[in-house]
């Protein structure tokens, strides 16, 4: 028996060739699903067959994932999960009762079949993140807004929180492409979107909507809130100066809308967009709420 209420370890599994049956039958199970979630619960019933356990969790900070299955308990069983030179994060195991040192024997064997699929996972999931985010500016890109926009709208309907959605449009944008060329113009669009990115807070999300329109989700966020972030955003963007070096003017016009009761997503964008329309005839380089 393995009296310490805590044991470390980290698992580094060999090539798949020189595994056991039973861990591979396991890695074929659960290479069945590249989401990383459902790998962890399957693993977590699996591991469940062979030793008792309360609850399990994974972490991994550089991907800000955290999972939690069952009951934390007194004894736990942890281990760096490490591939080559690739850090998959961590995975604890925990019970009640004190491990047999037969038992994490099993475990650590039975954590080489996780690291494949989880590794296999998470290029996937890489993959996946490259697909929605713009190249150019690094902000995720129109499919995702979509996505994003959905599942947000979703959300603030069953947690009956506030949802708000900014337009933001760099004025006379064609100017810097026709004055400087169409490198420098990138170069205003990339500037464009770290002002806004180091604006918002770490919740909302960011998007490049095409051309040099940009949408901003702002969570939790009422109609006075999105306005307020609004302006945030227009004058740090005003307080840029230079670009790439070059001494110029930038500004942007701005339309916001908040989630009412039962609208659609797309009436909440309509808003947003009349908005920002509104804003660019009354003068640009300001905010208008739709």
């Amino acid at each position: 028996m393995v009296n310490p209420h805590q044991v470390h370890g980290t698992v580094s599994p060999a090539a798949p060739d020189t595994l056991g049956p039973r861990v591979l039958e396991l890695t074929g199970l659960l290479q069945t699903t590249l989401e990383i979630d459902k790998q962890i619960e399957l693993f977590a019933r699996e591991v469940q067959r062979s030793v008792n356990l309360d609850g399990m969790t994974y972490r991994n900070a550089v991907e800000h994932l955290e999972i939690k299955i069952g009951n934390m308990a007194t004894h736990r069983a942890t281990y760096d999960l490490i591939l080559g030179d690739i850090n998959l994060g961590n995975l604890g195991i925990y019970r009640e009762l004190p491990f047999l040192a037969r038992e994490l024997r099993t475990l650590e064997n039975l954590l080489c079949a996780l690291v494949y699929p989880l590794r296999n996972a998470f290029t996937y999931r890489e993959a996946v993140q490259l697909a929605l985010r713009d190249p150019l500016t690094g902000a995720q890109n129109r499919a995702a807004l979509e996505q994003a926009l959905a599942r947000e709208v979703e959300l603030a309907r069953r947690q009956h929180t506030d949802l708000s959605l900014l337009i933001i449009d760099i004025d006379l944008f064609k100017n810097f492409n026709d004055r400087f060329g169409h490198s420098f113009g990138d170069d205003v669009l990339k500037a464009v979107a770290w002002a806004a990115e180091t604006t918002i807070r770490r919740s909302d999300l960011l998007f490049r909507y095409g051309g040099e329109e940009f949408v901003v989700l702002a969570s939790h966020t009422d109609e006075p809130g999105a306005r307020q972030l609004a302006e945030r955003i227009r004058r740090n963007i005003e307080g840029l100066h230079a670009v790439a070096g070059r001494a110029v003017q930038v500004s942007v016009s701005l339309g916001t809308s908040t989630l009412r009761p039962e609208e659609s997503a797309r009436s909440c964008f309509d808003r947003a967009d009349a908005a920002l329309y509104r804003a660019k005839q009354n003068g640009r380089n300001r905010v208008e709420s739709g």
